[in-house]
């Protein structure tokens, strides 16, 4: 019995990394499906290109959505799980925001601003892991990546609604996502001061004791 259960263990673990995994080839396959057209043109003038990557999309979050629901319903959540989860999140959403913005659906400052964020996070999760501290994403990450997810379908999709709206939502669109990926920033920068100054402080007692 304990043997059957540990190989569920294994294959639900199997399961719920392939799907975090996963993230990165349909990732993949959105910027090369997106930047396979004609340069000279401002978009893919055949709608069924956009509708084919918004698919991309869609499938690429519920990927997101997905292995999280099975890491916790078979009891496979794991502190590496914890720390693959966001690293394929933010190569998948790097990818497709650096598609966008190249296809000149997205303003260039976005993936930036990602890519400096995530830079910053990375930094912030060594110094949390050092202290023996969780990994696992924050509130403000998973409202990061609400925010990013919806507005890159959004983004995605702007040609259909351009003629009604005008091109300001590309403008407005990528600054609200910058503005939500920088701010979630500062609750994993607060954590890993906050670790760091209780291990130094955890150290001096030690120090003091001997």
């Amino acid at each position: 019995m304990e043997n059957a259960n540990s190989s569920c263990r294994k294959s639900s673990f199997r399961i719920v990394q392939s799907l975090t995994l996963s993230r990165l080839p349909l990732a993949a396959a959105f910027a090369a499906v997106l930047l396979s057209f004609d340069r000279s043109l401002p978009v893919p003038q055949s709608p069924s290109v956009l509708i084919f990557c918004a698919i991309l999309l869609v499938l690429l979050e519920l990927t997101d959505l997905l292995d999280g629901i099975v890491a916790r319903k078979t009891r496979t959540v794991t502190e590496w799980g914890a720390m693959l989860d966001p690293y394929a999140d933010s190569i998948a959403r790097l990818t497709v925001y650096w598609a966008l913005a190249y296809r000149g659906l997205a303003m260039a400052l976005v993936p930036l601003v990602m890519a400096c964020r995530d830079v910053t996070v990375a930094y912030c999760r060594i110094i949390l892991a050092r202290c023996n501290k969780s990994v696992s994403a924050k509130w403000s990450g998973k409202m990061k990546a609400q925010f990013q997810s919806v507005g890159s379908i959004f983004l995605l999709l702007g040609p259909f609604y351009w003629e009604t709206t005008g091109k300001w939502t590309i403008h407005a669109l990528s600054g609200i996502v910058a503005v939500v990926t920088l701010v979630s920033v500062f609750e994993y920068a607060a954590a890993a001061v906050s670790a760091s100054k209780r291990a130094k402080e955890q150290a001096r007692k030690d120090c003091e004791k001997v």
